[in-house]
């Protein structure tokens, strides 16, 4: 069975990898530290921590909140999961452990540099999403005034001569670009999402 001490040394070999940015390393020494003693919340906050410079975001978020769950008022724990999320895109959700962090650590700077960049990034991202469907539409619509001019004036023979076809023309390259902008928004949300769901398992859970 192994000591505290022998726990103590394995989470310090660890930190010293994260120091030297070896994050699998790093990995490898607070598993085993965790496999003896699951309920030090220091060793899964320290995980997390490595897992997120890995970019293996699924692995660091199940860290942060077992780290919340064994000691829920601790800050950190809550930072940890605020870092995650930020790191994938999860701005909103991100502020929120940001700032349950904050009520436990209000004098924390950290923390309040980290909810003043997360604000800023949820504005930004309101700010384009507000303007996309006009950029987007507006791009479409001058694509389908385009094709119009290039139908009337350089074709040899013009194919849309009444003008309501051509109104309904530009329409449609419109609502074609509107369709775009919607289909990446969703892409873009379902990528943010992907980020945080378990491997696939290769070998069928054995």
């Amino acid at each position: 069975m192994m000591t505290a001490e022998e726990v103590e040394s394995l989470k310090n070999q660890g930190n010293e990898c994260i120091r030297k940015e070896n994050f699998a390393e790093a990995t490898i020494h607070y598993t085993h530290a965790i496999q003896k003693d699951a309920k030090n919340h220091l060793l899964y906050s320290n995980r997390s921590l490595a897992f997120l410079k890995l970019q293996q975001y699924y692995y660091a978020l199940e860290d942060a909140k077992e780290t919340i769950k064994l000691q829920p008022y601790w800050a950190k724990g809550y930072f940890r999961k605020g870092e995650v999320l930020f790191a994938v895109g999860n701005y909103e959700t991100a502020l929120l452990s940001y700032e349950q962090a904050f009520k436990i650590e209000p004098n924390d700077k950290g923390l309040t540099e980290a909810i003043s960049r997360t604000k800023k990034e949820i504005i930004k991202i309101r700010k384009d999403e507000a303007w996309r469907p006009w950029i987007w539409g507006g791009g479409g619509c001058l694509l389908g005034v385009v094709v119009v001019l290039c139908d009337q004036f350089v074709a040899d023979k013009p194919t849309l001569q009444n003008i309501i076809l051509q109104v309904l023309l530009v329409a449609v390259f419109c609502g074609l670009s509107l369709l775009l902008c919607s289909a990446y928004k969703f892409i873009h949300n379902n990528d943010k999402t992907a980020l945080l769901e378990p491997p696939i398992d290769l070998f069928g859970g054995e």
